[in-house]
């Protein structure tokens, strides 16, 4: 019996010692079992916040789908028809500087024009120090050549020349201008006359997108369309975006003639994303066609039409592009003495109104608010 609990009290203790023994040599192995056991669940974010920057130990992240980015937009201010010439220069002059006209929309401290990526307007006569005799009248526009630093100063991007007026003093001063104005720096594209892809259009750039600008006028010659589709197909291939400034219609009207409807929608249906128009002296209507924007008449920007209510007043656009639609946004301004004023409060909302009653019934809730928004 004694004997039993012998051999029971030596196998224990012969446990015991094992136990130690095997503690004593492999410590470290113990610790690294210690330290593998899994800890409690935590966010990806916190693993990935916690592990040094040299750590090799793979992290399995949760997978979050990440938003894609904002499409980049570019955004181009259109203004109307402005003259140098006439009652404008003399007031320029009496005022002691070409930049009379833009005093009280972009001046030194103040420019509404920074807000944008691109500005376009007409330019409503030659760059000349040729005075022709009058070919057409009494009406015979030159500008001093010193504006384009102006234009340039007060951040115009590019003009258009296509318009009733830019062979005021002949063909050759028309020619001569368009090089002075690429001389300043300044995009300058369309022609009273010629319709060919080459004096149509001109590439312009902003946020790395390219806009083709091309520019007809049909107030005195009928369109060459063969001309103009060859155009928008070349400007196509070339630019991100393709809009047309045009110069068309009768005078003093409100609305578009029915030739100006269907020029619109002609060149919309050959794949331009928007259509700009001028030369009546007041602001026409807008329309949307197959979801891109027609703007028929900015009216005036700087001229010196002061003998009725709708020749002081005209409209800018900004026009907003991205690869998912469009925005037009609509601002109105008053002509005071030739200089334009950009319009605030209750009368800014009449001439909303009044546009949003010239135009598509469906706009006008749009119109009223001086955006309207399409979607691809």
């Amino acid at each position: 019996m004694k004997q039993r609990w012998w051999y029971i009290a030596a196998v224990v203790a012969g446990i015991a010692c094992g136990l130690c023994v095997a503690f004593l040599i492999f410590p470290e192995r113990a610790k690294v079992q210690e330290e593998t056991i899994p800890p409690a669940p935590v966010r990806a974010s916190a693993q990935i916040a916690a592990l040094p920057p040299t750590s090799t130990v793979p992290v399995v992240t949760e997978k979050v789908a990440t938003p894609l980015p904002e499409p980049t937009s570019t955004s181009l201010l259109f203004l109307g028809d402005m003259m140098f010439d006439r009652n404008v220069a003399a007031r320029s002059k009496a005022a002691g500087g070409l930049d009379y006209p833009f005093k009280k929309i972009c001046n030194q401290t103040d420019c509404f024009f920074k807000g944008h990526d691109l500005v376009v307007a007409n330019l409503e006569g030659p760059i000349s120090s040729k005075r022709q005799a009058p070919n057409k009248g009494n009406v015979d526009f030159m500008f001093d050549s010193k504006i384009l630093a102006v234009l340039k100063q007060v951040g115009i991007n590019a003009v258009s020349q296509a318009n009733n007026h830019t062979w005021d003093q002949g063909r050759a001063e028309a020619d001569a201008s368009q090089q002075k104005v690429r001389q300043a720096s300044i995009g300058v594209f369309g022609d009273q006359i010629r319709d060919s892809v080459a004096s149509a259009s001109a590439i312009v750039e902003s946020n790395g997108r390219k806009i083709a600008l091309l520019g007809y006028n049909v107030t005195d010659h009928e369109l060459d369309k063969q001309a103009v589709s060859q155009a928008i197909t070349s400007a196509k291939k070339q630019a991100d975006f393709t809009i047309v400034f045009m110069h068309w219609g009768v005078e003093y009207q409100a609305k578009p003639n029915k030739s100006q409807v269907e020029l619109a929608h002609w060149l919309i249906d050959q794949g331009v994303d928007a259509v700009i128009g001028g030369h009546p002296h007041w602001m026409q209507s807008v329309e949307v066609y197959r979801n891109r924007p027609i703007a028929y008449s900015l009216g005036n920007f700087i001229f010196d039409q002061d003998f009725s209510a709708e020749t002081r007043f005209g409209l800018m656009v900004n026009l907003v592009l991205n690869s998912q639609g469009s925005e037009l946004q609509l601002f109105p301004i008053r002509i005071d003495k030739s200089q334009p004023v950009l319009l605030i409060d209750q009368e800014r909302q009449v001439r909303l109104d009044r546009l949003a009653s010239i135009s598509d019934k469906s706009l006008s809730a749009s119109i009223k608010t001086g955006v309207i928004k399409i979607i691809k």
